[in-house]
């Protein structure tokens, strides 16, 4: 009877720490910003890699520019480009853009989308 409960208790707590662990098992995954109408004509972010220092495509309406992620967390991403002066906040919950584009400052919501491709094995 111990022996069954102790395999049981082992399994379970194996399907929480897998099923907890949401970035494991992801091969790749991209996210992208889309803007609809706005004054300073943002019209994507496309995020494919998430450490401090990469770099991320951000698509205006006649220009396109690499902007290095400065800070990273659950809540926010900010992102920075020197020339031309580009300053973007993405907070992640709410997909609210706060972009300082030249010293003009707007707020922005623009959808969020999501792709992941996960690990999976061929079985034959």
């Amino acid at each position: 009877m111990k022996v069954n409960n102790f395999k049981r208790i082992t399994i379970l707590l194996a399907l929480i720490f897998i099923l907890s662990c949401e970035d494991m098992f992801t091969r790749f995954k991209y996210e992208t910003y889309e803007c609809g109408k706005n004054p300073v004509k943002l019209k994507k972010i496309f995020i494919k890699n998430y450490n401090i220092g990469d770099l991320v495509d951000v698509e205006f309406k006649d220009d396109a520019y690499k902007m290095e992620i400065i800070e990273n967390s659950d809540q926010f991403m900010f992102l920075k480009r020197i020339d031309p002066t580009i300053e973007i906040e993405i907070e992640k919950k709410t997909s609210l853009i706060k972009i300082n584009l030249k010293n003009h400052i707007s707020n922005l919501t623009c959808s969020n989308y999501v792709f992941k491709m996960w690990f999976l094995k061929n079985i034959s």
